[in-house]
C-alpha cells in the first residue's frame, strides 16, 4: 500500500467533466490500495465523502472559484504559489510515496517531486485538447526524466509513444461509467403492432443543443404516431427553452414532446433514462466516448447514434445502431426500432454486457496498480 499526495490545482467544480474523472481516478487508486490525500484550492464545491483520505485546502487565494483551467496571469501564480506552499508543508510533515497530478499541474508535480526525491505520476486527458506525443517532444528531457508514469485516458500509437521519450512509462485507463449507475431493466418487448408508448430519450452533448439537427428535423415524421414520445435533455436552461418553442412552431399541438436542461448527477441521468426504450446520441469530437454514452450503456439502455470515431470502439451492429447525421436516416433508424419489438431489448443487453467487459472498474484498478508499483519502484505484486 502506498501514501499518495494528489494535487489538484483547480477548485472543484463537481459536475465539470475533469472532476469526473478525478473522482474516477482517485476511486480507482483507492481500489488498487492506496492512500490519497488531496491538496486543493479553496472555494469549490465539497468534495465527495469517502473519495480521499484528507482533503487539504489552501490558505484563501482571490477568485479562486473563477480560476480558468489554463493559462496564465496574477491569479494563476498567486495559486501556484499557494499550492506550492501547503503540498511543501504536506510532504514535510507526512510520508508520501509518490505526487500525482493532472494537466497542467505538471511543472508544480515536477517541482515538488524534484524538491522531495518522491516519483512523480502524470495524468494526461485528452480533454485539454493537445496531444500527448507533441507536448511530452516540446518538453525538457529533464521534466520528462521526472515523469515515473503517465496515466492516459487515451491509447497513444506506438510510433507516437517511441518519440516522445515516454515509452515504457504510459499506462491507458480509460474514461469509466459513473460508479453510481445501475442497470435497469432491459426495455420491454413490445409486440408489433401494439399501441403501447414507445420513449425516446435524446442527450445533447453541445451547450446549445444544435448537435441534435439531424434528430429535430425529423420529429414532425416520428412525432406523427401516436404512440411516440420524446424526451430531449441537454443544454442550457435558456437553449433548452429555446429548442422548445422552436420545435412547438413545426409540431401539433399533441405531439409528445418534452424538452429540459442536461440531468445532474447520476440519479437525474437514471430517471431520465429510465423509462426510455430507446437512447439516441448525436455525433462527439474527439477519440474518447462522452459520459453520456457510458453511463446510457452502464444503465442497460438501447443506444442509437451517429456514426463518428468516438463511438466505433464500443458500440458496432452487434449492440447499438449507428446511423449517419441525416434526418432521413435517423428516422428511419428510430421506425427500425419500431418494427422489431425485441431489438431495443437485445442491444440493451448487449451494451452493458460490452460495457462490463471492456470497461471494468476491476480491471482498470488492476491495471493502476500494477503501473503505480512500477513507479514507485516496487517488485512483484506488491502495492
Amino acid at each position: 500500500m502506498g501514501r499518495v499526495l494528489y494535487v489538484h490545482t483547480q477548485a472543484l467544480r463537481a459536475e465539470g467533466p475533469h472532476a469526473r474523472r478525478t473522482f474516477q481516478m482517485l476511486g480507482l487508486l483507492a481500489r488498487a490500495g492506496h492512500v490519497v490525500d488531496v491538496v486543493t484550492l479553496p472555494g469549490g464545491d465539497a468534495w465527495p465523502r469517502g473519495l480521499a483520505h484528507r482533503v487539504y485546502r489552501t490558505p484563501p487565494v482571490p477568485f479562486a472559484r473563477t480560476l480558468p483551467p489554463y493559462g496564465g496571469g496574477v491569479r494563476r501564480a498567486w495559486a501556484t504559489a499557494a499550492m506550492g506552499l501547503a503540498a511543501s508543508a504536506l510532504l514535510l510533515h507526512g510520508r508520501y510515496d509518490a505526487i500525482h497530478c493532472a494537466d497542467r499541474s505538471v511543472r508544480l508535480g515536477a517541482a515538488l517531486a524534484w524538491l522531495f526525491g518522491k516519483p512523480l505520476v502524470f495524468e494526461w486527458r485528452t480533454a485539454s485538447g493537445h496531444d500527448l506525443a507533441l507536448w511530452a517532444k516540446r518538453r525538457g528531457r529533464r521534466l520528462l526524466r521526472s515523469v515515473g508514469l503517465v496515466v492516459a485516458d487515451a491509447p497513444l500509437p506506438p510510433t507516437a509513444l517511441r518519440e516522445s521519450g515516454l515509452q515504457g512509462r504510459v499506462a491507458t485507463i480509460p474514461p469509466l461509467p459513473a460508479p453510481s449507475i445501475r442497470p435497469l431493466p432491459p426495455p420491454p418487448a413490445r409486440p408489433a403492432g401494439a399501441a403501447h408508448p414507445f420513449r425516446l430519450a435524446a442527450l445533447s452533448l453541445s451547450p446549445d443543443l444544435d448537435d441534435l439537427a439531424a434528430l429535430t428535423d425529423c420529429l414532425p415524421r416520428l412525432l406523427d404516431r401516436p404512440t411516440v414520445r420524446v424526451a430531449i435533455a441537454g443544454g442550457t436552461p435558456k437553449a433548452a427553452e429555446r429548442l422548445r418553442q422552436a420545435l412547438a412552431a413545426r409540431l401539433p399541438a399533441t405531439a409528445a414532446l418534452e424538452v429540459r436542461p442536461a440531468p445532474t448527477g447520476a440519479a437525474d441521468f437514471l430517471g431520465f433514462v429510465a423509462g426510455a426504450d430507446l437512447v439516441f446520441l448525436p455525433a462527439a469530437h474527439g477519440p474518447l466516448p462522452p459520459p453520456e454514452l457510458l453511463d446510457a450503456m452502464a444503465a442497460r439502455r438501447a443506444i442509437l447514434a451517429i456514426r463518428c470515431p468516438a463511438y466505433e470502439g464500443l458500440l458496432d451492429a452487434s449492440n447499438a445502431m449507428l446511423a449517419p447525421a441525416d434526418a432521413r436516416r435517423v428516422a428511419a433508424a428510430v421506425l427500425a426500432h419500431l418494427r422489431h419489438p425485441s431489438l431495443c431489448a437485445e442491444h440493451a443487453c448487449a451494451a452493458a454486457e460490452t460495457l462490463a467487459r471492456d470497461r471494468s472498474e476491476a480491471a482498470a484498478a488492476e491495471a493502476l496498480r500494477r503501473c503505480y508499483a512500477l513507479a514507485l519502484g516496487r517488485q512483484g505484486g506488491e502495492a
